[in-house]
């Protein structure tokens, strides 16, 4: 019996190797995989790594223009800034002014219609009392000149 149990040991053994053997096969050709993936993935990082150098190049270069151009565009923005500023400030005046003038027609035209309204009332007086005085003398001369007609 010990060489029965001696046959299936070594049997269990050569099993044992067998499926050790099958495996490691298996494991190999995964590491394999494995490396041809990450072969491949590192092949991508390295284009990759090198088309974001090339990104982070040109907008380095685009901010670096862009920059320019906002120093380029600030003392125009100051200077349209200041011309706002000042036309609003004489837009103010003129506002001002005008209304200075506006206020001193007024008060002209008001003084001149009292004025007029006086000299106005006095002509108006004196004419009524001519017409009065011609309609006195017409009614009195009426009779002798209708005898001369």
């Amino acid at each position: 019996m010990a060489e029965w149990g001696a046959v299936l040991i070594a049997c269990g053994f050569i099993m044992f190797a067998a499926v050790a053997m099958i495996l490691l096969h298996t494991l190999r050709r995964v590491l394999l995989r494995t490396e041809e993936v990450l072969g491949k993935a590192g092949l991508e990082i390295s284009q990759l790594a090198s088309e974001s150098k090339e990104l982070l190049v040109q907008a380095s270069a685009t901010l670096s223009l862009l920059q320019d151009r906002v120093e380029e565009v600030e003392p125009f923005c100051e200077s349209l800034r200041l011309a706002g500023a000042s036309l609003s400030n004489t837009l103010q005046r003129a506002d001002s002014i005008t209304q200075v003038v506006t206020d001193s027609a007024m008060e002209r035209l008001e003084r001149a219609h009292r004025e007029n309204e006086l000299r106005f009332a006095e002509a108006f007086r004196w004419l009524d009392a001519g017409i009065s005085v011609w309609h006195s003398f017409k009614r009195q001369s009426g009779p002798s000149a209708d005898d001369h007609a």
